[in-house]
């Protein structure tokens, strides 16, 4: 499989008007600290350290190399419908939907 680029901060950031610009950076990287932990603990990450301390969140991109194969058909369901509305990234709440599909994931795979 080719490798890709799955999702990146500037796309979202540059998506807005200049003033809102800064609030995008935010929200971006509150919801993916968030999405990061939770596939971490999952196991879904090449790289358990992979987005544990970003420096420079503008830059951050996701590439389908640094999610497992499990990680790659999560997103592959999940991160398209995933809508997160600004000020509730930084709960696990919007996450319920990539639980639930992790779940199914893994019951048809045992």
């Amino acid at each position: 499989m080719q490798d890709h680029v799955i999702d990146a901060c500037r796309w979202h950031v540059e998506a807005e008007a200049p003033e809102y610009r800064a609030r995008a950076l935010e929200h971006f990287r509150d919801r993916y600290t968030v999405l990061l932990d939770f596939l971490r603990t999952e196991g879904l990450l090449r790289d358990p350290l992979f987005g544990q301390r970003v420096d420079n969140w503008s830059a951050f991109t996701i590439r389908a190399s640094d999610l497992t194969d499990e990680g790659l058909e999560l997103f592959r369901i999940c991160h398209g419908r995933w809508d997160v509305a600004f000020g509730q990234a930084r709960t696990q709440r919007h996450l319920t939907a990539w639980k639930r599909r992790l779940a199914e994931l893994r019951a048809v795979g045992a």
